[in-house]
């Protein structure tokens, strides 16, 4: 007996000291976060199983709407992980219940799926449950497929602090102003759910970042972020200006501070918002350059100098009669002030509204029926166009051959070329110009980026109008306020409206097929890109074919429902067709808003060629 006690106790001694001399490896932050990952999958799986249950077994919809509510709250919480690693899979978990198509690629109709189909359907009497089931299927195998995932996702600091500061602007721009909840409008609850994830992924990093005053700050900015949102959860009267300013932004800001304090860099990436901008709205970090062609198409100072003397040249055009300028006028935001500009003919007119050239580099499609990659390929596009400028680039290119002042600015502007003056340089020189005209400093913006007296209440109402009940921002995506949706600004929306071919009583639906025109797909059919409406209050009259005289008459078409109250709806209306129910108040407020983003700095400086 004794000498089995002596055993025990040799045993348990030498256990502690192996304890101590061989302890367990500690887990990097990445490893960390991969468990996160694969618990958050394992977690949105099993509440996907329990709404599955609650439409199997015929439960009340009080309880069905419940079990949903919980599993896309669970996929909030591991949106940022999925979204940066398995973007491929983005649209068919939380995509648009809208069927889609590419057109470049493919020209077959993709089915809409995932977690906004489901919950279209559920506030659908009509709705089978079989079908719900079916849907539901779907997401459940995509998420077992995840969980089953043996590999390792491929984790790193850089690339998950990046991933943390693209959530941040997700939240603002497709989730709380409804685009990610459209029907059932559970944004602020999802939202928290999101920022909860993104405070578990981050809490990772608290043993490196040595330095406790952070984490507290940390701790404090996300609890009184998540509370904020779960104690407001009305979305028509949420104050989203609010949110963003005294929590959203200042989370982005504090995300940054940690990946600076723990020397963690990510390398510089041809990107729209640079990588080290402190939150969505510092709109000094914005940057045209993304969409150039490439590195060698970037703006230069010596380009944009020659891109704004070409710019107001009419040898450009057919006859020597019309530039650029004629159409594009500075004091009009670079638009004309008539619903279609005159044609080379002088009889006709263009076929679309004549659009502001600000802010122009900031979409990746040009045209309204996106045809064009480049800003290089609109301006070959326009030149040559019959009804616009009738021209020839070659012929140009030989003209401004034979004038010494442009051989001067070409070879300031191309020094790398030892021949002479081509199209491509032209093109490139034009679209140089373009991209440097940029506004992204209106009261707005001031406002956003910390001088609080630049807006008045009322503009302060009509920026939560905006992005709340009237659903503006979800097809205008704040910041930059037009189709090319953050947090990557890739594709632009393009949206069908069921727009009017007049103002008349019973006009019939404007014939213009748009997108239609360049892909035979049945969805693009009166399908135009979403614009900006940055600088919107100085370029009437609106819409593709330039039907509506003001703001005024744009507001109330969308607060009927578009071209369904008008019975000019077709049956693709992307648009929903209910009423916003805007109050008269609340419309004032929204052209408030849309006056706040007016920048007129280009208007001053944008055109003023020098004699050559």
């Amino acid at each position: 007996m004794k000498t089995n006690q002596i055993f025990f106790r040799l045993f348990l001694v030498s256990g502690l000291l192996f304890s101590f001399t061989t302890p367990k490896a500690k887990r990097t932050p990445v490893q960390a976060v991969e468990s996160y990952y694969r618990g958050a999958l394992d977690s949105t799986y099993m509440a996907l199983q329990a709404f599955s249950h609650t439409l199997g077994a015929m439960a009340p919809q009080k309880e069905r709407l419940a079990a949903f509510y919980e599993a896309r709250r669970q996929y909030k919480k591991v949106e940022l992980l999925i979204e940066y690693y398995q973007p491929h899979l983005a649209r068919s978990i939380n995509g648009p219940a809208l069927p889609w198509a590419d057109g470049e690629s493919s020209k077959d109709i993709i089915p809409p799926a995932g977690f906004q189909v489901i919950e279209e359907k559920l506030q659908d009497a009509n709705a089978n449950v079989y079908t719900l089931i079916q849907y539901n299927d779907q997401l459940i195998t995509i998420f077992r497929q995840l969980s089953a995932n043996g590999d390792p996702v491929g984790f790193q600091d850089k690339w998950l602090f990046d991933a943390m500061r693209l959530e941040v602007y997700r939240i603002i721009a497709l989730g709380i102003s409804g685009y990610d909840s459209p029907i059932l409008l559970q944004s602020m609850p999802e939202a928290a759910a999101a920022l909860q994830g993104l405070s578990q992924v981050l809490q990772q990093y608290d043993d490196a970042i040595a330095a406790p005053e952070m984490i507290t700050t940390r701790d404090l900015l996300l609890v009184s972020a998540v509370q904020y949102l779960l104690t407001h959860p009305d979305f028509n009267r949420f104050d989203r200006l609010h949110f963003i300013t005294t929590y959203a932004n200042p989370i982005s800001s504090m995300l940054l501070q940690w990946q600076q304090q723990l020397g963690i860099q990510i390398e510089p990436e041809r990107r729209i918002l640079l990588p080290d901008a402190p939150h969505l709205f510092a709109t000094g970090y914005y940057k045209p350059n993304g969409y150039t062609p490439s590195a060698a198409a970037d703006p230069t100072p010596a380009k944009v100098m020659l891109g704004k003397q070409l710019f107001a040249d009419v040898r450009l055009s057919g006859d020597g009669t019309r530039s650029c300028a004629s159409c594009h006028k500075p004091e009009l935001a670079f638009s004309d002030g008539v619903p279609k500009s005159p044609a080379f003919d002088g009889v006709h007119t263009v076929a679309r509204n004549t659009p502001t050239l600000l802010n122009v580099g900031f979409q990746s499609k040009l045209f309204y029926d996106s045809r064009a990659n480049f800003i290089e390929d609109q301006v070959f596009a326009v030149v040559h166009n019959t009804a616009e400028m009738n021209g020839s680039l070659r012929q140009a290119a030989a003209a401004f051959q034979q004038d010494s002042g442009y051989q001067q600015l070409f070879r300031r502007a191309f020094p790398e070329d030892s021949g002479g003056i081509s199209t491509d340089q032209i093109t490139n020189a034009l679209a140089s110009y373009l991209r440097s005209l940029t506004s992204l400093n209106s009261r707005f913006d001031q406002y956003m980026n910390g001088d609080t007296t630049t807006l008045t209440r009322q503009e302060k109402k009509g920026f939560n109008v905006f992005m709340g009940k009237a659903k503006c921002g979800t097809c205008h995506f704040a910041p930059l306020f037009n189709g090319v949706a953050p947090p990557y600004f890739a594709e632009p929306e393009s949206e069908v409206l069921g727009v009017p071919e007049s103002r008349a009583r019973h006009a019939a639906l404007d014939p213009d097929e748009g997108k239609y025109l360049l892909y035979p797909i049945s969805i693009f059919r009166y399908a135009f890109k979403t614009p900006t409406v940055r600088n919107s209050m100085l370029t009437a009259p609106y819409m593709h074919n330039g039907v509506f005289a003001s703001m005024k008459q744009v507001i109330n078409f969308y607060n009927k429902g578009g071209g369904t109250r008008l019975h000019t709806a077709p049956e693709n209306q992307t648009l929903p067709g209910d009423k916003l129910r805007l109050t008269g108040r609340e419309k004032r407020a929204l052209a408030a808003f849309l006056g706040a983003l007016n920048d007129t700095a280009q208007v001053k400086t944008g055109y003023s060629p020098t004699p050559l």
